[in-house]
């Protein structure tokens, strides 16, 4: 394969993985808005309230930013720990979303 030809696969992961996070930011978005409509007239916030849950959901992001960044790096794009990186990115992302449906509705935690 010619090095000046670009690898469509390669590029078609790359956009998938845009998408992926576009939908994850979309909804982490939705969710945190919903909750502060809900909880605009009480005088507590759930994340006040809820204080392991709210830690929880900060660590799930923090392990979703960290694999994100993980997977954008050379070293790792090159690696067979790829598609670990990349799973345990979407496991974070979606562990963060239920923890975020937790704190909108309380009767499911």
């Amino acid at each position: 394969m010619d090095a000046n030809q670009p690898n469509f696969e390669r590029e078609r992961e790359k956009l998938f993985i845009v998408a992926r996070h576009g939908v994850f930011f979309l909804l982490v978005d939705t969710m945190n808005k919903q909750i502060q409509v809900k909880y605009q007239s009480t005088p507590s916030s759930p994340y006040d309230t809820q204080r392991m849950v709210a830690s929880a959901f900060l660590v799930a992001l923090f392990v979703y930013a960290t694999a994100s960044l993980a997977e954008v790096t050379p070293r790792v794009q090159e690696s067979v720990h790829l598609r670990l990186v990349g799973n345990t990115r979407l496991f974070a992302g979606a562990i963060t979303a239920v923890f975020l449906l937790v704190l909108l509705i309380p009767a499911w935690g």
